[in-house]
């Protein structure tokens, strides 16, 4: 009996070595360049790590703490490579070298998502002249469409022809082939992306409205190895996001000649690199949030900014005007600002 119960410890040893002496082997095969065994749940990853904080909300209240709980969260995580805090933008990448931004993670808790499957919307208003203008909206579905609709109308009276496009519609391929008018106006969800984990900002990006589905690292295999694109996630959905990267490739022969564009987003003009790929190729002007904004000030600004520009104001006029536009956007110490040419006007 002695000897084979030595056996059997003996089996149980090597067995419990060979288990373990195989996990370096199969993280390694998640590095980039190695075929998955096994594809990572990151989207149940992250929700978990979200759920979890959420629970605690009695225990953190302030919106920075859980932003940090959630990244303390995302740390530990063993199929989680790191996870970097810059302002409210959440970077995390998984072990398998693939990426998720989260732009608003906790935007369920404030109570604004509705449903984001809203039908595919793009209407044309055609005016007297060759004016054109571009009006985005992807968070048409949470925010609704109260400013886009008279901002069309502040345009129409200036005899501008203007496609309105909202929700899934704002895809990949039309921010890649339709950006080229006199006024790009978006208003949407942005943050930070940090590619290397240094907890520095390497890239403003920007959500679109196509959602990030199972075949899009597939489909825009070019886009993601490149950081071209990135998921960005808004409480539980997943968008496609784009990153100044795909501006300057997808715009380089300088389309936007002399145009105004307008990022309704937060952080669109906290740094220069989402700004300065729309002056590089072309762009006149580009007007945002320095900081973070919440919707109800983002919507009465945007109609005040177009309506203040219509009136013959400049871009620097109107921005000195505006400021914070309200009391949310002071306390995030948040202005209305602008890189390129603020002597602009609407013609």
């Amino acid at each position: 009996m002695i000897p084979h119960q030595r056996t059997k410890i003996l089996f149980l040893v090597l067995f419990l070595l060979l288990f373990l002496g195989g996990l370096p082997l199969q993280a390694e095969f998640n590095e980039p360049g190695f075929g998955l065994i096994s594809p990572i749940a990151s989207d149940e990853i992250i929700q978990e790590g979200i759920q979890v904080i959420r629970a605690e909300q009695n225990q953190r209240r302030d919106a920075s703490m859980r932003l940090g709980a959630l990244v303390a969260w995302y740390t530990m995580h063993p199929f989680i490579d790191y996870a970097s805090l810059i302002e409210s933008s959440i970077t995390v990448k998984f072990i398998d070298g693939s990426y998720v931004v989260l732009l608003d993670p906790f935007l369920e808790n404030q109570g604004f998502t509705r449903d984001v499957c809203n039908p595919f919307i793009h209407e044309r208003y055609m005016g007297r002249t060759n004016k054109t203008a571009v009006i985005l909206n992807p968070a048409e579905s949470m925010y609704g469409h109260y400013q886009c609709q008279r901002i069309i109308t502040i345009l129409l009276n200036h005899d501008y022809s203007i496609e309105y496009l909202a929700n899934q519609a704002v895809d990949l391929s039309f921010i890649k082939n339709n950006l080229s008018a006199a006024l790009i106006y978006m208003n949407t969800h942005a943050g930070y992306f940090d590619v290397d984990g240094d907890l520095q900002a390497d890239a403003v990006v920007i959500a679109t409205g196509e959602l990030w589905t199972n075949d899009t690292e597939q489909t825009y295999a070019y886009e993601v190895q490149n950081h071209l694109i990135v998921k960005g996630m808004v409480g539980d959905q997943c968008f496609v996001a784009f990153t100044p990267a795909f501006i300057e490739l997808y715009y380089a022969q300088k389309q936007f000649q002399d145009s105004l564009v307008f990022m309704a987003t937060c952080y669109a003009v906290y740094d220069t690199t989402m700004a300065q790929e729309f002056l590089d190729a072309g762009a006149r002007v580009y007007m945002g949030w320095s900081q973070n904004t919440v919707f109800w000030t983002n919507s009465r600004i945007s109609v005040q900014t177009f309506r203040l520009l219509s009136y013959g104001l400049t871009v620097q006029q109107v921005c000195r005007l505006i400021r914070s536009g309200g009391f949310y956007n002071w306390l995030f110490h948040s202005t209305l600002t602008y890189a390129g040419d603020g002597t602009y006007k609407i013609p």
